[in-house]
């Protein structure tokens, strides 16, 4: 079975960790051609296509969280670790 996403939509990324936490139901084999990210699934079982379309999108959602909070959660352990006296 083939699923093809829009990378303006996806990221080989969220992809990839789709793919491991389905690791041990499900192979995956994620490449990119000109117009979309294509991942390769293998059984086809349909509930595990469905778990892994699932999954991708809560890579994805998970990256985009991570990039838009990465510069309150810089602040928060910069502060974090001032406190601790291993600067000087």
């Amino acid at each position: 079975m083939q699923i093809r996403l829009d990378p303006a939509a996806y990221s080989v990324e969220a992809a990839e960790k789709a793919a491991y936490r389905l690791i041990d139901r499900i192979a995956v084999l994620v490449s990119t051609d000109a117009s979309a990210i294509v991942c390769e699934i293998t059984p086809e079982d349909p509930a595990l296509i469905d778990a892994f379309k699932r999954e991708v999108l809560d890579q994805q959602l998970r990256l985009s969280i991570r990039t838009q909070t990465e510069d309150v959660r810089n602040l928060i352990l910069a502060f974090a670790f001032s406190r601790t006296g291993l600067q000087q």
